[in-house]
């Protein structure tokens, strides 16, 4: 069950892009979109910059949390010498021997990975990686603002309201969606 895809039902003309997104996510992390239909859309150009930008980027979470879409990501990339493929692992049944000796080779590759990564070519890779990482995290932090002044139900402008209890749920919303789902403005104080 955790493994499955959880494409949402309301994902219309966004379902097979959605799906692109929930293949991200690693086994044992869950693939679901953990917010309202409101977001797909941002969600989906996100997914299409951050693709164009790291191709093998791993998304771990996409979800609403406090009224704000919160998008938890990594790189996906490291950096390696293209002429020194770091060392597999034995396999599960591999015998206590096995991983000693691959751990001697990994020792091994990791100091060679550390001269290589001195090398004017390693540097130039890295410091390419790492433009491309700041530019993603801009663009991720760019996302989550946008959804926090757009709707989570219909994608309309919004603002952040709660729920009238006393243990306040929050959702950024527009006006109209707000009144139908019962929320008042985050400012206003709780009337019951």
């Amino acid at each position: 069950m955790l493994n499955a895809m959880h494409v949402p039902e309301d994902a219309g003309e966004h379902a097979e892009a959605l799906a692109a997104i929930l293949r991200r996510i690693p086994d044992g992390w869950g693939r679901w979109i953990s917010c309202d239909r409101g977001w797909y859309a941002l969600i989906v150009e996100l997914d299409g910059q951050l693709s164009a930008l790291l191709p093998s980027y791993v998304l771990h979470q996409a979800k609403e949390k406090f009224g704000g879409l919160r998008y938890y990501w990594e790189s996906g990339e490291e950096i390696h010498d293209p002429g020194d493929p770091e060392p597999s692992t034995p396999g599960r049944e591999g015998h206590e021997e096995a991983w000693a000796r691959w751990s001697r080779e990994h020792d091994a590759w990791s100091e060679r990975l550390d001269r290589y990564l001195q090398t004017p070519e390693g540097k130039r890779r890295t410091a390419d990686l790492e433009s491309r990482v700041a530019l993603a995290e801009r663009l991720v932090d760019a996302a989550e603002k946008r959804a926090s002044v757009s709707c989570e139900l219909c994608g309309a402008p919004g603002r952040l309201h709660r729920t009238r209890s006393r243990y306040a749920w929050y959702k950024t919303l527009c006006g109209n969606c707000a009144e139908q789902a019962n929320y008042v403005p985050a400012q206003e104080e709780s009337s019951g």
